[in-house]
């Protein structure tokens, strides 16, 4: 009996001692619906990359966890790292600006990850921790590091893993989702595989203002990326399997956002949910907004991207992120 339980039933013990005839249905019958409860519920779990903050009104409503990652900074000559929730999208711009050296981000998350399913194994027995690509970020790696750890300790506990194979609000979309079946009372393995089943159903595109934060990551040759500044390309990149691709290239701006509603309005498949991420460009994606509701009659949410993500694609991008049915 675990401790939760152990208590509550020392507290019946007490308060039902003048009802003998009752007392032992009500013990067994308290006993009964919290395990019942603990064991049909599933825990839902994703990282900052999502784009997700704990303080978003959509976390607290659909009861998901994140697990923040870190973002490092270059200060006196050592690496002082952040966790992304600690640094509001205004301080880390403009840290980021400051610094002559482009930022490092960091997945690695197996000892907060640990502790944040031991947490939740507390309420339930099943847990669904669901993360940005494993392609260009170890925080699917570590996250199943410490879900190994965690369920060789508790036997009972069981932690699926998933690897979104896409970021910021394409990540989101699947936590969304399975915090919906959990809470309509979907189990574990049923979730998993219409999780893994939605995967090739969410697409995110994005442009880069600059190469500057690429260049300075390493991602493309100096030479080259100097040469597309100085011809003002704005490259248009997607995610093929997990992998960012550059799917084509624009001299402007305005070419870059119609290239994104291009891009859009030739999917031919019913997109069912659409969102707008940027990294501090706020403006821009209310452009972009404003263009997309001609062609998509839902609700189009804008979500500031995140410091995980404004490290890769550097300050002014802005993306669409859809899910088809």
């Amino acid at each position: 009996m675990n401790m939760k339980v152990g208590k509550l039933w020392h507290l019946f013990n007490v308060t039902t001692s003048y009802l003998p005839v009752f007392k032992t249905e009500i013990q067994v019958g308290l006993v009964v619906n919290f395990c019942m409860e603990k064991e049909n519920r599933v825990s839902i779990v994703t990282d900052s990359g999502s784009s997700m903050r704990e303080s978003f009104p959509e976390i607290k409503e659909r009861g998901i966890s994140i697990l923040p990652l870190e973002v490092k900074f270059l200060e006196n000559g050592r690496w002082v790292p952040y966790l992304d929730s600690e640094l509001s999208a205004d301080e880390f711009y403009r840290k980021m600006a400051e610094s002559k050296t482009l930022p490092q981000t960091s997945g690695a998350v197996t000892g907060r990850a640990g502790k944040l399913y031991e947490s939740l194994a507390e309420k339930n027995n099943s847990i669904i921790s669901i993360h940005i690509t494993a392609k260009h970020s170890v925080a699917h790696e570590s996250a199943l590091l410490a879900a190994n750890l965690v369920m060789e300790a508790n036997p009972e506990v069981v932690i699926e893993v998933i690897d979104s194979k896409i970021v910021s609000v394409g990540t989101w979309f699947l936590a969304e989702k399975a915090a919906l079946l959990s809470t309509e009372g979907y189990p574990l393995e049923d979730i998993k595989k219409i999780l893994l089943e939605t995967v090739p159903k969410i697409d995110l595109i994005t442009f880069l203002p600059s190469l500057d934060n690429v260049i300075k990551g390493g991602r493309v040759p100096a030479l080259k990326g100097m040469i597309g500044n100085l011809l003002n390309i704005k490259p248009i990149i997607g995610f093929v399997d997990g992998q960012i691709t550059e799917l084509s290239k624009t001299r402007t701006i305005s070419k870059a956002k119609q290239e994104l509603v291009n891009r859009f309005t030739g999917v031919k498949e019913e997109v069912v949910k659409l969102a707008i991420l940027h990294t501090n460009n706020e403006e821009g994606a209310k452009e972009l907004q404003m263009d997309l509701a001609n062609f998509y009659p839902g609700a189009i949410p804008i979500y500031e991207a995140g410091p995980v993500m404004g490290v890769h694609a550097g300050s002014g991008a802005v993306g669409i992120a859809f899910l088809k049915k």
